[in-house]
């Protein structure tokens, strides 16, 4: 009978630990996405509203709606730069994530790796053992027929 693992229990954390953070990886991955899509509707938004004012420009406006254009689109510009800085930070979040499943996959292929040599040595010793006891039947059953001289 082949003996188990001595690290299974370690090989199976790694297995969990490593479909953790695959799970956390698909997690800010979508979050990136979506903080990548509300940056380009953002971005989109102010060019829509800049050519507007293009538009409304050439017909001729008053001081005060021209002011309030600019101080408009001053807003989209600021909601723009904070959203990058929040898509920035959901991309380091993503490389971060990246960084630890890798790891986590490392580890477990090192434990599956040790596994894999244990199978193997156990099943190396059960020829052996096998070989051996049937080397030993064959001698005993040489033995057993030889018929003795007398």
């Amino acid at each position: 009978m082949s003996k188990p693992f001595p690290l299974q229990t370690l090989l199976a954390l790694a297995q969990e630990d490593c479909d953790a953070a695959a799970l956390q990886l698909g997690v800010v991955n979508g979050h990136d996405r979506d903080m990548q899509r509300r940056l380009q509707l953002l971005i989109e938004y102010r060019g829509e509203y800049t050519s507007r004012l293009a538009r409304v420009a050439q017909t001729g406006m008053h001081s005060v709606g021209w002011r309030n254009f600019h101080d408009f689109i001053d807003k989209i510009d600021a909601a723009i730069e904070q959203q990058r800085e929040l898509a920035a930070a959901a991309r380091a979040q993503v490389e971060s994530g990246q960084r630890h499943w890798h790891a986590q996959q490392r580890r477990l292929k090192s434990f599956d790796s040790l596994s894999q040599r244990h199978i193997s040595l156990e099943r190396k010793r059960e020829a052996r053992q096998e070989q051996k006891e049937h080397d030993e039947f064959a001698l005993k059953s040489f033995l057993s027929q030889r018929v003795p001289m007398s």
